[in-house]
C-alpha cells in the first residue's frame, strides 16, 4: 500500500493521522499534569475563579474575564477551583488540536488531498507538542484556553474565502472576542486579524454579521468586568495603572542591558527548546514562508493567520518581558508552526517520499519531549517547591511565626499560609529588629544555617522554558542576633539562592540595632563587591553611635568581614559611608539605576565576638 494512501482512510470525516494525533496530543496533556500549582499568575487565576476582583488582582490585570468564567465553570464540574482550571485547559488543548486541523487543512490547499493532511496534522502537533505549550499547556494558566479560541477564529476565517457562509462569518466574530476575553492582551493582534477577516467576509451581509457577533461575545465578558472595576471611571484607572505597570516591568526594567539578538532568541528560539530542536523548526518555518510567498494566487485565506502572528511577534520582540518570553509567544507559535508543515512537506515532496513528512514531525516532538521532560517529571510526579515549603511551614513551625516573604513569593506564601503573620522582607526586619519573643524565618530562595530548602531538579530546560523561578524554595531562621533596622541608604533585599541574601547600600547608609536586648559588647557585618563591577575596590568609613570605628576597604570580587565593639545601649546606629559609587546602568552592567557603593551580606550581635 502506498503510505501516503494512509491520510485517505477516514473515522467519520477524520482521516487516522488526525485521530492519532489527537490521541498523543491527550497523552501528553495528561501524562504531564501537574501535581499542584507552581507559577505566581496560577494562584491570581485560582484565586480569580474563588471569588473575581480583579481590583485585588484575582487575577491580575486586566481581568481575563472569559478565562475565569470558563473556570469557574470548570471548577463547579470537577468541584475543585484549581482543577477546574487545570481541566479546562486540558479540554482546551484537545479542542484546540482540531480546531487547528480544521484550520491548516483548508489553509493548505485542497482540504481533501493527502497533502492538506500532513500539513494539517503536523503543524497542529508541532503547536500542541512544542516545549512551549507541554509546559504551560496544562497549568492552570489563560494560554491554552486562548490558543483554543485562537485556533476557532482561524478555522471560522479560513471558510470566508469564496464559499463561506454567514455561520463562518459569525463563528469567526464570536471566537476573535473570545480570544481578547481570555487574554485581553491578544487585542493588539486579533484586531487586525479580524479586520483581515472582514475584508475577506465578501459581502457586508457577512461583515456585520462577524461585527455583532463579536460585540455580543465582547459583551458576555466585558460587563462582568466592568462591574467588578467600578463602571467606566474605575476600568481607565484599573488599565491605565495596568499600561503603566507594563511599561516599567515588562518594557523598561527587564530589557536594559539586553542585546536585540538575546531578546529575539527569547521569543524566538526558546520556545522551541535547545539549538538542536528550535533551529530546525526556525529553517523549515523559513523555507515554508518561502514556499507560501510564491502561492500568491490562493494567497488571501492566510492572511488572518499572517497578521495574526506578524503582529504578535512585532509586539513581543518590541514590549514584553523577555524573561516570560516563551509563555508570551504561544499566539505566534501556531503561525510558525504551520510555515515549519509547510517546509516538512515542502522538502519530503522533492525528496519524492511525501511520507517522510509524517517521520519528520515525530521526531521534533520526541525531541522537545525530550528536551521537556527534566521540567516536566518533577512537576507531574511531585509537588512543586514553594507547596512543599508551605507544608512544611505548618507542620513544623508554631503559629506565632513571622514569615519575611521575598517579592517574588508574596501570592504563594498569602494564598498557602493565610494563618502565619506575613511581611515583605524590608517590612518585617523593620519591624522585628528588637524584638526577640517571636520566630522570625524568611519565605523565598535564601538558605541560611538551619533552614530547610526544597527543590526541583536543575537544567537547562528550566532556564529556557520559564522565568528561572520557584525551581528553589528555602525557609530559613533570621535570629534575633542577626536582625536590624534599615535607618538610610539601604535598598530592597536580594535574595541568593543556595545562599544567604544581601542589600545594595548606597554612599551614606545606617543601620540600628539593639544591643542591650541580646547582652551584646560587639557586631559583625559582612560587606562585598561583586565581580563583575568596574571599581576595583571601595574604601569604607564606619561609624559606631556617632564616632569614627574602623576605615577598610573591600576588593573586587572579596566579601570582607569587620567586628565593632558595641557600646552598652538599647539602640545604636552603625553608619557605613564610601565616597566611591557608582551606577550599573551608566556603567553598561545591566539596567539598575540606583548609585551603589558596596553589599551588605550580614549582621551578626554577640556577647563573645572579638572586635578587630
Amino acid at each position: 500500500m502506498d503510505p501516503t494512501s494512509v491520510s485517505r482512510f477516514t473515522v467519520r470525516g477524520w482521516s487516522v493521522p488526525a485521530l492519532a494525533g489527537l490521541l498523543t496530543v491527550a497523552a501528553a496533556r495528561l501524562l504531564t499534569l501537574p501535581k499542584s500549582l507552581w507559577e505566581w499568575d496560577e494562584i491570581l487565576f485560582l484565586q480569580g475563579v474563588i471569588a473575581f476582583d480583579p481590583l485585588h488582582h484575582h487575577p491580575h490585570p486586566p481581568g481575563y474575564p472569559l478565562f475565569i468564567g470558563l473556570g469557574k465553570a470548570f471548577a463547579f464540574i470537577l468541584r475543585d477551583p484549581y482543577w477546574g482550571l487545570v481541566g479546562l485547559n486540558v479540554v482546551a488543548s484537545l479542542v484546540g488540536y482540531v480546531a487547528l486541523v480544521s484550520a491548516f487543512r483548508r489553509l493548505g490547499g485542497d482540504p481533501g488531498s493527502p497533502a492538506a493532511d500532513r500539513l494539517a496534522v503536523g503543524g497542529a502537533l508541532l503547536f500542541h507538542l512544542s516545549p512551549a505549550m507541554l509546559v504551560y499547556g496544562p497549568l492552570a494558566l489563560s494560554d491554552a484556553s486562548a490558543a483554543l479560541f485562537l485556533s476557532l477564529f482561524l478555522a471560522a476565517a479560513a471558510r470566508l474565502p469564496g464559499a463561506g457562509g454567514f455561520a463562518a462569518a459569525l463563528a469567526t466574530g464570536a471566537f476573535a472576542a473570545g480570544a481578547v476575553g481570555c487574554r485581553p492582551q491578544l487585542a493588539i493582534s486579533v484586531l487586525p486579524a479580524l479586520a483581515v477577516a472582514l475584508w475577506l467576509a465578501g459581502s457586508w451581509r457577512r461583515r456585520g454579521a462577524m461585527l455583532a457577533a463579536f460585540t455580543a461575545v465582547c459583551l458576555l465578558w466585558f460587563v462582568p468586568l466592568l462591574l467588578a472595576v467600578g463602571e467606566p471611571e474605575g476600568l481607565v484607572r484599573f488599565l491605565t495603572k495596568q499600561a503603566g505597570a507594563v511599561a516599567t516591568w515588562d518594557t523598561t526594567v527587564p530589557r536594559a542591558g539586553q542585546s536585540p539578538a538575546a531578546i529575539a532568541s527569547r521569543f524566538l528560539a526558546h520556545p522551541w527548546g535547545q539549538k538542536w530542536t528550535a533551529l530546525p523548526v526556525l529553517a523549515l518555518a523559513l523555507a515554508g514562508l518561502t514556499s507560501l510567498a510564491a502561492r500568491r494566487p490562493r494567497w488571501k485565506p492566510l492572511l488572518p493567520l499572517i497578521v495574526l502572528t506578524a503582529v504578535e511577534l512585532t509586539f513581543c520582540l518590541a514590549i514584553m518581558n523577555p524573561r516570560d518570553a516563551v509563555r508570551y509567544a504561544i499566539p505566534s507559535l501556531i503561525g510558525i508552526s504551520f510555515a515549519a508543515a509547510v517546509g516538512i512537506d515542502l522538502l519530503a515532496r522533492r525528496s519524492r517520499v511525501p511520507a517522510a513528512a509524517w517521520g519528520a514531525v515525530a521526531a521534533l516532538a520526541a525531541g522537545f519531549a525530550v528536551y521537556s521532560w527534566p521540567l516536566l517529571a518533577p512537576r507531574s510526579t511531585s509537588l512543586s517547591p514553594p507547596v512543599q515549603a508551605a507544608n512544611w511551614v505548618r507542620t513544623h513551625l508554631p503559629r506565632s511565626t513571622v514569615l519575611l516573604v521575598e517579592k517574588d513569593f508574596a501570592a504563594h506564601a498569602a494564598f498557602l499560609l493565610p494563618c502565619f503573620t506575613r511581611f515583605p522582607y524590608e517590612e518585617g526586619m523593620q519591624r522585628f529588629a528588637g524584638r526577640t519573643e517571636k520566630p522570625v524565618w524568611i519565605f523565598g530562595e535564601t538558605f541560611l544555617p538551619g533552614g530547610e530548602t526544597f527543590l526541583w531538579p536543575d537544567s537547562d530546560t528550566y532556564g529556557k522554558l520559564t522565568r528561572d523561578l520557584y525551581r528553589t524554595t528555602s525557609l530559613s531562621p533570621v535570629p534575633a542576633e542577626q536582625r536590624y533596622e534599615a535607618v538610610r541608604g539601604l535598598y530592597a533585599y536580594e535574595p541568593s539562592s543556595g545562599g544567604a541574601g544581601y542589600r545594595w547600600l548606597g554612599g551614606d547608609a545606617a543601620i540600628r540595632v539593639f544591643p542591650r536586648r541580646l547582652h551584646a559588647r560587639s557586631v559583625a557585618l559582612t560587606l562585598g563587591l561583586p565581580e563583575e563591577i568596574g571599581e576595583p575596590s571601595v574604601t569604607l568609613a564606619i561609624s559606631v553611635a556617632g564616632s569614627p570605628t574602623a576605615t577598610f576597604e573591600v576588593q573586587r570580587g572579596t566579601h570582607r568581614r569587620v567586628v565593632l565593639p558595641l557600646p552598652d545601649a538599647e539602640k545604636v546606629e552603625i553608619s557605613v559611608r564610601s565616597k566611591t559609587t557608582f551606577v550599573p546602568v551608566a556603567a553598561g552592567i545591566g539596567g539598575d539605576p540606583r548609585r551603589l557603593a558596596v553589599q551588605l551580606h550580614s549582621v551578626e550581635m554577640d556577647a563573645n565576638l572579638k572586635t578587630d
